[in-house]
C-alpha cells in the first residue's frame, strides 16, 4: 500500500464509512482490528492493520473474534460510539479517524502505518493519549497520559498544493526512475511510470496533475493493477494505461488491495503464529522420541560386563557350537553355584566369530556411557529451548516480535531461510527489544521477550552484583534487577517486584502464585557451545510471588 493509495484510500472509505454507527470492534491479531460499522442501511466492515506493512481498507472477508478480547480492543468498545470524520495526514501514511464517545466527548483513533511496526493510538479531545497498541516510552514517547505529537516528517512537496515546483521537477525528470525518486507526497512508482506515459502522449504534467485532483477531490476512483517492464503496482485512477503491459480494473480501491494481498501470500500474524507453533510442536515430539529412543539404548548398554562375560563362556564351550546354530546351553561358572544359561548366536557366523561379536558389543558399550549421556543433555537442552521459543510466540505482540522467532527458527536450521522483502529486514538489536520497568525503589528492571534478548540480559545486561531472576522450573524471561551495587542487600519490595514480573512473563503467568529464582549475577554463567538464552545457576534462592504484567 504505496502513500498515493493511503491517500486516495482515506478519501474512498470517508465517502463510506463516515456518520456510521460503530458496532463491534474484534482485535483478529496482535496487530490488527476489524471495526463493524451500520451505515442505516447496511453493515460494512473496516479492517486497521499496524504491524508489519501498515494498511487499511473496507473487508469483505470474515474475522472470527477471540475468545477474549485483549486490552486495547476493550478500550475502544467501551469508548467509541459514532464515526465523525476520517482525514489522512498530507504528507505521511498518517490516517485520523474522528469519533464520538459514549459520553458525547470527541476522540482521535490514529492509525500510524510507517515503519517495520505501526501503530493504533487513542487520543480524547485535548489530544492526550488514552491508550494506545504498542507503548512506546524512547525519544518520542507514545504513552497513555502524554499528549501526541506527529513523527518530524521529512520535507516534501505536496502533488496537489505545491503545484508549481511540482510541475517543474516533473518536467525536468528524464524518466520514470528519476520521477520516483523526487521528493513528492504521494508518489509511488506507478503513478511515475503513468505520468511518463501520458507524457509520451503530448499531455503536459499541469494537464496529468489536474486530472489527478479531480479524481481526488471528487473521489471517484478507479481502481487498477497495472504491469510494465516486469514491474507492478495500483493505481487509483485510469492514467496511461495505453503504455502498461497489462490493466486490470476492480470494483474498488479496497477489493483491489485485499486481492492483491491475498494473491501475494501476505501471512497474516495469527497466521505466522500458527505456522512457527506447529513448526515447534513438531520438533519438539521428534526431540521426545529420540529422548527415549537414547534412554532405552543406554538401559540396554549400562552393564558392559554382561556382554564379556558372554563372550568368556562361548570361548570356553567353542567345541559344544556348530555353524548354523541359533543358540547354545552354556555354563555359567561367574555365578556360585553354576548355572546353565542360554546364549542368542548369529547363525551366519562361526563360533569364533560369535564369541568375537559378544565382546564388540562389550567394547562398544563401555564407550556409549559418556556418549548417552552427552546425547541425552544436548536433547534436553533443545527441549529446554524449544519451550523458550514456544513462549516467545505466545508472548509476541507485534509482528517484529514474531519475525525475532522465525530468524532464530531459520538460524537453528528449523526453517528455511526468508526470501524477498521480509528476508531482507535487518536484525533489531536486543537492547532495543527488551520490557522494562521501575521497582517502588526506583530501580530498573530489564528483561527479554525471545532466546536473543534473555541472551542478552543475562550475558550482557547483568553485571555480578545485580539480582538476576527467572521462574523456577519453567520456561520464561530472563530478567535483571539493576542493584545500583546493593546486591543482595536490595529492600525485599524491590526484590518481590522483580520477581513478580519474572513470574509474569513466564509459562505460569496466570497462575495464582509461582515460585521464582533469585541468583546473583556472578553465578549465573551460559555453558559452551549452548542455545541463546541457555544458562546454569551455580547458587541461588526462591520466592513464591503473585505473576504481574506491565498492564496490570
Amino acid at each position: 500500500m504505496d502513500s498515493l493509495i493511503f491517500q486516495a484510500m482515506a478519501v474512498e472509505l470517508k465517502q463510506k464509512f463516515v456518520n456510521s454507527r460503530l458496532d463491534r470492534v474484534v482485535q483478529t491479531t496482535a496487530g490488527t482490528l476489524v471495526l463493524r460499522f451500520w451505515t442505516g442501511r447496511e453493515k460494512v466492515h473496516l479492517l486497521l492493520k499496524a504491524d508489519g506493512q501498515g494498511t487499511f481498507y473496507q473487508t469483505r472477508q470474515a474475522h472470527p473474534a477471540p475468545a477474549s478480547p485483549p486490552r486495547f480492543c476493550q478500550l475502544l468498545r467501551a469508548r467509541l460510539r459514532r464515526l465523525l470524520e476520517m482525514r489522512a495526514e498530507p504528507l505521511d501514511r498518517i490516517v485520523h479517524f474522528i469519533f464520538a464517545g459514549a459520553d458525547n466527548e470527541r476522540y482521535d483513533l490514529i492509525l500510524e502505518a510507517f515503519g517495520a511496526q505501526g501503530n493504533l493510538i487513542l487520543t480524547d479531545a485535548a489530544g492526550r493519549i488514552v491508550d494506545l497498541l504498542w507503548r512506546v516510552d524512547g525519544a518520542r514517547k507514545l504513552l497513555p497520559g502524554e499528549i501526541y505529537t506527529l513523527p518530524v516528517q521529512k520535507e516534501r512537496l505536496s502533488l496537489f498544493a505545491d503545484r508549481a515546483e511540482v510541475v517543474s521537477l516533473l518536467d525536468a525528470a528524464a524518466d520514470s526512475q528519476a520521477m520516483a525518486r523526487v521528493d513528492i507526497a504521494p508518489m509511488s512508482p506507478a503513478l511515475a511510470q503513468a505520468i511518463c506515459i501520458e507524457r509520451a502522449e503530448g499531455y503536459s504534467c499541469e494537464a496529468i496533475l489536474d486530472r489527478l485532483q479531480e479524481t481526488f477531490s471528487a473521489g471517484t476512483f478507479a481502481a487498477s493493477r497495472v504491469a510494465w517492464d516486469g514491474h507492478s503496482g495500483l493505481l487509483p485512477l485510469l492514467l496511461g494505461v495505453h503504455g502498461f503491459a497489462s490493466v486490470e480494473k476492480f470494483a474498488d480501491l479496497s477489493a483491489m488491495l485485499e486481492e492483491t494481498q491475498a494473491e501475494e501470500g501476505q501471512e497474516s500474524t495469527r497466521d505466522l503464529t500458527a505456522r512457527l507453533t506447529t513448526l515447534v510442536a513438531k520438533q519438539r515430539k521428534k526431540l521426545k522420541k529420540r529422548q527415549a529412543n537414547i534412554a532405552a539404548e543406554s538401559d540396554r548398554q549400562s552393564d558392559p560386563e554382561k556382554f564379556r562375560i558372554i563372550g568368556d563362556l562361548l570361548l570356553a564351550s567353542l567345541h559344544q557350537i556348530k555353524r548354523g546354530d541359533d543358540s547354545v546351553e552354556v555354563d555359567d561358572y561367574y555365578q556360585s553355584p553354576v548355572v546353565s544359561v542360554k546364549v542368542d548366536l548369529d547363525s551366519k557366523l562361526t563360533p569364533q566369530e560369535n564369541a568375537e561379536r559378544y565382546f564388540k558389543l562389550y567394547r562398544k558399550a563401555k564407550r556409549s556411557g559418556d556418549h548417552h549421556k552427552r546425547r541425552l543433555q544436548e536433547t534436553k537442552e533443545e527441549i529446554a529451548w524449544l519451550d523458550q521459543v514456544e513462549l516467545a510466540l505466545d508472548e509476541a505482540v507485534s509482528g517484529e516480535d514474531l519475525y525475532q522467532v522465525q530468524l532464530e527458527l531459520e538460524s537453528a536450521g528449523l526453517l528455511k531461510k526468508t526470501k524477498g522483502q521480509l528476508g531482507k529486514r535487518q536484525t533489531v538489536a536486543p537492547e532495543d527489544q527488551l520490557n522494562q520497568a521501575v521497582t517502588p525503589g526506583g530501580l530498573k528492571l530489564f528483561w527479554g521477550k525471545n532466546s536473543r534478548t534473555n541472551d542478552y540480559v543475562s550475558r550482557r545486561l547483568t553485571k555480578p552484583d545485580d539480582l538476576w531472576f527467572h521462574a523456577h522450573g519453567m520456561p520464561g524471561c530472563h530478567l535483571v534487577l539493576k542493584s545500583e551495587g546493593q546486591g543482595v542487600q536490595v529492600p525485599e519490595d524491590d526484590l518481590l517486584c522483580a520477581a513478580s514480573f519474572a513470574a509474569g512473563y513466564s509459562k505460569g503467568k496466570d497462575a495464582g502464585k509461582v515460585e521464582v529464582i533469585v541468583a546473583l549475577g556472578r553465578d549465573v554463567k551460559k555453558p559452551k557451545g549452548a542455545r541463546p538464552g541457555l544458562v546454569t545457576v551455580d547458587s541461588y534462592s526462591t520466592v513464591m510471588v503473585v505473576p504481574k504484567r506491565l498492564d496490570e
